[in-house]
């Protein structure tokens, strides 16, 4: 569930969460509707880009355009990647996201 940092407070209280645990991710199991089931998923990343044994690993520009250019099928790699960027960390929406999550983590003192 995606939208959990921004609904902080809600899911705080709705979870009666202590002083200092912080909900940073929710992750819901049950079966899907038929509907869901039938519908075409889109393309995951490949496991070796992910999964990591003993310690952290950096990828290269390299290997993340490797890891991510399938989401580019029109070989505009840097364009979607530019895209993605802008959407994600400098929209209003990331703005918003960010000041929650600092409102909420000075009740910590941080």
């Amino acid at each position: 569930i995606g939208d959990i940092m921004e609904n902080i407070e809600t899911v705080t209280r709705l979870l009666d969460l202590p002083r200092y645990v912080f909900p940073a991710a929710l992750l819901v199991f049950g079966y899907p509707t038929e509907q869901q089931a039938q519908r075409t998923k889109p393309a995951r990343v490949d496991m070796r880009h992910i999964v990591r044994e003993d310690r952290y690993r950096r990828m290269d520009g390299a290997e993340l355009k490797d890891m991510l250019g399938h989401k580019a099928p029109d070989g505009q790699y840097e364009a979607w990647l530019t895209a993605f960027f802008k959407r994600k960390y400098a929209s209003d929406f990331a703005g918003e996201m960010n000041r929650s999550v600092a409102e909420y983590l000075k009740h910590f003192g941080m």
